[in-house]
């Protein structure tokens, strides 16, 4: 490996500068001031569309149009596309760039939490984007270039949702060279839309007449001019050519000859006149140099063999030769595509040797400087796999624990297979994407390479064949395969660098969730630390997001609901996930909608399944994906959707057996006989759990799948019993269950709540309701609200005698043990109970509260830690707790969630 190469891997460069870089203008252009006009006429069109083939001006017009928005007082931003962006997180990566940038300063100004995606109108990616545009509270325009090279359909339903929404203060304006499905049909019938094609862009007469009056450079006739324009038909990229090509005799001979030619014939030979009207040295250094989709001078002079390019890339580009800057500094340059196009095409067909040459010095400079994306494409281009080969794999190393899995998958698929199969560190990297993606049919191909090597020992900077192939065991529901291969690596081992220490953290998240669902939480604590300071070290968003999830599911199934919200916020607000649809702020989403469907914010849960379920859905692992479908579709039953919840789960279905997982799909099925049963239909019911086929896969011993702890078999089987009178069994399965239950808060939750349900079929009243009271001590101080309504009325109804009987023997007060008023309240609420007495909107606190706690309520409310309240008003972490204890005293509450919910129904949050 070349000196600094690994250093330059890992350094922190996701950002390409030069593509949020708006070109200047070059010598000779004309002020296109109809299309100005014609984009900026409507006040309704929100979205300018510039529609047209290469060489059409779109660049120019939006680099105009910038420049008219900015003597306005516009805002700005400006991003290029290119193939690449195709990948999400590259794409999001970069987006999130240009509208850091439109907010500047401004960002100190956006008020705490006031960002969160769970709000109910922020319901999308897309919201988020709008919500930040406008607090810019000041008029912006956004410019997108290239936007034909975006085909991913994940992007391009992003992009139709934004410009369905975009804010009043804002403009887009876009240059593409076709137009993709983004809903351009409804944006037209809306007035939501300005869409100028190649007609609309095409220099008219008179700036025909104006452009070459400009030059000054060459004396031109009428007739002349009138020919050039009705031979190009006004086509931009053309007219310049014949303005660069004219000085040739020939051409001005020929120009009557061109009647037949084709667009691109007469491209192709006014290229070649340019081309021939240059210096020697220039033929040369353009022709080479054409091969570069950017340029730098130390480059341009690697594959030229010559020094001082700098100068004559300033020279190139001031004489308006198809090239243009991409910084402020003018460092690195660009072609006109269709320029670079016909020179490459020229060079390719006339001396390909000089090709093949100028890709193998380009592919060796660029490996050299640490760009590796451009050493990967030079390096196939002119054949050198090896070279390549080494490239991706220093690259992969950023990519993976960064979640560019799309972007790996791409250059590996154009590597032959052999090369990458000799690289036992590039196989595993390879692997890594491939899981994600469930790539199953490649995975295959390199399973071989990995399963031969899972014993070698580790290397520190990674390459461990053993801990991928657990990730793909568990992408493939293997889990006790998955389980069983981690079990010889030392997770503690500290010495692990860079991407080796990403894979440590990675296998300790998979151990970490193996101790949490074995119930071994005290172990899965040791683990999320250990895995926390692998990503840290590796500064591994991929596995810092399962990190973060996994550690919020275990305080969810200990039965901590409000710690785990707010931890999954800070890690939601860490992932920027509103834009970006990756693989670790999916995780995240996962656990969060569950905890929000348990705190009962159906409308957090339906921002968060708006913004995440298709990614959700792409690329979590098994169990993952089917909480949060068993969450989303639950909620929408809490508001009375039931075709909808059907929908979910069916969608769900279909996801899971396109994958073959069958243990999943019992699941699916037994939260179908859940619903059947709390619709009366036993009928349906047991047929459901008669057709529920048992997975042949071995499960690890003392294992309770994620997606269990909501629904699964013991607890079907259970129900199945109470209601078809075969209580023996259900109190049999009911004990058995417990016994195994220790420390599992959430799960003996929904164990004493069967068992009320049991007693209560049993016509044992007392015996149902200390059941009940087992429940509610055990979810009240987690502040959890679904799993005490979801067995149906036979708890509702439970809940509403305790509730009568509290009243009864208190008069409202709080002088007894047992749950309190506000709690069940919450609950009674939230299950559409009208309450015998006062209800939860005609209560008051104990006692008013100060404006102070009144402040730090607000502060509850939008999940601020106690650290950071304790910074924001002066104050120590202390005094926050006695504010805090004062609080929960006055509005009767015991927990954080228990304190939001009351405070919102005394009208103390907004």
């Amino acid at each position: 490996m070349i000196p600094g190469a690994q250093a330059a891997a890992n350094a922190e460069a996701e950002v390409y500068s030069h593509k949020l870089f708006a070109p200047t203008s070059y010598t000779g252009a004309i002020q296109r001031k109809e299309v100005l006009q014609r984009a900026l006429r409507s006040s309704t069109a929100r979205v300018v569309f510039l529609q047209a083939p290469a060489g059409h001006g779109k660049t120019t017009a939006l680099q105009q149009l910038k420049s008219l928005c900015e003597s306005e007082g516009c805002r700005t931003g400006w991003l290029s596309f290119d193939d690449a962006d195709n990948d999400t997180r590259r794409f999001s990566v970069h987006l999130q760039a240009v509208v850091a940038a439109l907010i500047g300063d401004d960002a100190a100004d956006v008020p705490p939490g006031d960002e969160d995606f769970t709000s109910p109108k922020l319901r999308t990616r897309a919201d988020w984007i709008v919500d930040r545009l406008l607090k810019i509270g000041v008029p912006v325009a956004i410019f997108l270039d290239e936007f034909q090279v975006l085909t991913n359909k994940s992007l391009l339903a992003f992009f139709r949702e934004l410009f369905e929404h975009v804010p009043a203060n804002v403009r887009i304006f876009v240059g593409s060279r076709s137009v993709p499905d983004i809903g351009m049909a409804k944006l037209l019938v809306n007035n939501q839309t300005t869409l100028l094609r190649a007609d609309d862009l095409r220099f008219s007469r008179s700036e025909v007449e104006q452009f070459f009056a400009s030059s000054g450079a060459i004396e031109i006739s009428r007739e002349e001019v009138e020919s050039v324009y009705l031979h190009t038909e006004g086509w931009p990229a053309a007219i310049q050519l014949f303005r660069l090509s004219l000085a040739n005799p020939d051409v001005r001979r020929t120009l009557a000859d061109f009647g037949a030619s084709r667009p691109r014939e007469l491209a192709e030979y006014l290229t070649d006149s340019v081309l021939s009207l240059q210096p020697p040295d220039d033929q040369e250094f353009l022709l080479r140099t054409s091969l570069l989709g950017r340029m730098c001078a130390p480059l341009c002079d690697e594959v030229t063999g010559r020094s001082r390019s700098q100068d004559t890339l300033l020279r190139l580009e001031r004489s308006g030769l198809f090239i243009r800057s991409l910084d402020a500094e003018l460092r690195w340059f660009k072609y006109h595509a269709l320029f670079s196009t016909f020179l490459a095409e020229q060079l390719r067909s006339e001396t390909p040797e000089i090709a093949y040459e100028v890709h193998q010095r380009a592919a060796a400079w660029h490996y050299r400087n640490g760009n590796y994306e451009e050493a990967v494409h030079h390096a196939l281009e002119y054949g050198d796999a090896e070279l390549a080969a080494d490239a991706l794999n220093i690259w992969a190393s950023n990519l993976v624990s960064r979640a560019h899995l799309m972007t790996v998958e791409r250059w590996f698929s154009r590597l032959p297979l052999e090369v990458t199969l000799s690289r036992r560190e590039l196989v595993v990297k390879v692997a890594y994407a491939l899981t994600f993606l469930r790539r199953y049919s490649e995975m295959r191909k390199i399973e071989p390479v990995l399963e031969r090597d899972a014993d070698l020992p580790p290397v520190t900077t990674g390459g461990h064949c053993g801990i991928v192939l657990s990730m793909a065991a568990m992408s493939r529901n293997e889990v006790a395969k998955a389980f069983a291969i981690l079990e010889n690596v030392d997770v503690r081992n500290r010495e692990m660098v860079g991407f080796g220490a990403f894979e440590y953290g990675a296998a300790a998240n998979v151990l970490a969730y193996q101790a949490i669902t074995c119930g071994d939480f005290e172990r899965g604590r040791e683990l999320i630390a250990i895995a926390r300071d692998h990503n840290e070290r590796s500064q591994a968003t991929f596995s810092g997001g399962y990190t973060v999830a996994i550690d919020s599911m275990g305080y969810l199934l200990r039965g901590q609901i409000d710690e785990a919200q707010i931890r999954l916020r800070t890690g939601m607000a860490e992932h920027q996930p509103e834009l970006d649809k990756s693989f670790a702020s999916a995780a995240i989403a996962t656990c969060y909608a569950l905890v929000l469907y348990e705190a009962n914010e159906l409308d957090g849960l339906e921002a968060m399944a708006g913004a995440h379920l298709q990614a959700i859905a792409d690329s979590t692992l098994p169990d993952w994906m089917l909480t949060a479908y068993l969450a989303v579709a639950r909620g929408h039953d809490a508001r009375g959707r039931s075709n909808k919840c059907s929908e979910v789960l069916d969608e769900a279905e279909a996801i899971c057996r396109a994958n073959g997982w069958t243990r999943l799909v019992s699941t699916l099925n037994w939260e179908r006989v859940r619903r059947a049963l709390l619709a009366g239909d036993a009928v349906r019911a047991n047929k459901i759990a008669a057709s529920i086929r048992a997975d042949k896969l071995p499960q690890p011993e003392g294992w309770l799948p994620f997606a269990e702890e909501i629904e699964g078999e013991i607890l079907g089987r259970i129900r199945l019993a109470i209601h078809g009178g075969d209580l023996a069994q259900a109190t049999e399965l009911i004990s058995a269950e417990m016994a195994d239950a220790s420390g599992r808060a959430y799960r003996l939750i929904k164990l004493h709540l069967l068992e009320a349900t049991l007693q209560h079929r049993k016509g044992q009243r007392n015996a149902s309701h200390r059941s009940l009271r087992k429940a509610l001590q055990l979810a009240e101080p987690g502040g959890y609200v679904r799993v005490m309504l979801d067995e149906g009325n036979d708890v509702i109804n439970l809940l509403q005698e305790e509730y009568s009987a509290l009243q009864a023997s208190v008069g409202g007060g709080e002088t007894r043990l047992g749950p309190s008023r506000v709690y069940l309240e919450l609950l009674l609420n939230a299950a559409g109970r009208s309450l015998s007495t006062s209800s939860a909107s005609g209560q008051r606190p104990l006692e008013a509260l100060t404006d102070r706690e009144k402040e730090i309520l607000v502060f509850l409310a939008n999940g601020v830690s106690n650290k950071e309240m304790a910074g924001r008003i002066f104050v120590s972490e202390n005094t926050i707790k006695f504010h805090l204890k004062n609080i929960y005293s006055k509005l009767a509450v015991s927990s954080r969630v228990q304190a939001i919910t009351a405070g919102r129904q005394l009208g103390l949050i907004a």
